[in-house]
C-alpha cells in the first residue's frame, strides 16, 4: 500500500504535528506526526477501517511514508527538529518491514533528518526476541527509538530494558495536575535519574498548565510535550507556544 492507494484516499489521511519543547531553550527538540482524516470523525477510525479490511501493517507504513514526505515537501530538517513517529510492534515484526524501511531511505534525502520511530503502547508485542533483533537493526539503519506512553502498559520496565531506547516518553497521568502531587514529583525523579544513567532523553507528556510547568522546570526536566506547548498543527503554520 502506498499514500495513493485506494484506502489511504478513502480514508482521507494526512498528519499534523505537535512540537516537543525543549523548556530550558524554549525551542523545539522534535515534533510528533499525528495521524488525521479529512473523512472519518476520529483519526482512530483509520486503522479501525485498516485492521477491519486486513490492511494494518499497509496502513502503518503509508502513514509513515506520507509523515516523511509531508515534513520534507515543507522544508524541514533536523535543525528545525526531530521527526517523531507512531509505529505499532506488529508493524516492526512484519517480515516485509525492514525492506520498505531501506526503500524509503533509498527514495528519500534522509541525510539531514533525525527519525524516531515511537512504539506505541496500544499492542502488546509477539516475539519479543525478534523484535529486539529488529529494532537493533533499525538502529544501525541511523533511525533512533522511543518508548511511547511509558507508565500506562505492564511492559515499560522490560522494553526499556531489552529495547534500549533513545527516549523515554512519560505518559500524561504524570503530568496531570503535578503541582499538587508529591507522590508523582517523586516517581518522576526516581525516572529522571534511572534514564539519564542509561543515557535515554525522558519526555514528559500531556503537559497543560503552567503551574505544573514551572514544577517541570524546577525538577530540571528538559523535554516536555502538551497543549500548553503547542498543540498540533501544519507544519507550516509552525504553531508553537510562546506563553511560557
Amino acid at each position: 500500500m502506498t499514500v495513493t492507494d485506494p484506502l489511504v484516499v478513502k480514508v482521507g489521511m494526512y498528519h499534523e504535528f505537535q512540537p516537543i519543547m525543549n523548556v530550558k531553550e524554549n525551542k523545539p527538540l522534535g515534533f510528533e506526526a499525528l495521524v488525521r482524516s479529512n473523512v472519518l470523525p476520529n483519526p482512530a477510525y483509520i486503522f479501525r477501517v485498516a485492521r477491519e479490511s486486513g490492511k494494518l501493517y499497509e496502513m502503518d507504513c503509508a502513514s509513515i511514508q506520507l509523515a516523511i514526505e509531508t515534513y520534507l515537501a515543507d522544508g524541514y530538517t533536523s535543525e528545525d527538529g526531530k521527526l517523531f513517529l507512531n509505529i505499532l510492534p506488529s508493524t516492526i515484526l512484519h517480515d516485509s518491514f525492514l525492506d520498505f524501511v531501506k526503500e524509503l531511505v533509498k527514495k528519500n534525502d534522509l541525510s539531514n533528518q533525525e527519525i524516531i520511530l515511537e512504539i506505541s503502547e496500544s499492542e502488546e508485542i509477539g516475539d519479543f526476541k525478534t523484535f529486539v533483533n529488529r529494532t537493533s537493526l533499525l538502529k544501525e539503519l541511523d533511525f533512533k527509538i522511543a518508548i511511547d506512553d511509558c507508565g500506562s502498559g505492564y511492559s515499560d520496565i522490560k522494553n526499556f530494558i531489552e529495547l534500549d531506547p533513545h527516549y523515554l516518553k512519560l505518559d500524561r497521568y504524570f503530568s496531570k495536575e503535578l503541582a499538587a502531587c508529591d507522590k508523582k514529583v517523586e516517581l518522576i525523579k526516581s525516572v529522571m535519574g534511572f534514564v539519564e544513567k542509561f543515557n535515554s532523553e525522558l519526555i514528559l507528556e500531556g503537559l497543560e498548565r503552567e503551574v505544573d510547568l514551572e514544577i517541570v522546570r524546577s525538577m530540571g526536566i528538559e523535554y516536555a510535550q502538551g497543549y500548553l506547548l503547542g498543540r498540533p498543527a501544519s507544519l507550516k503554520a509552525k504553531v508553537v507556544s510562546t506563553a511560557y
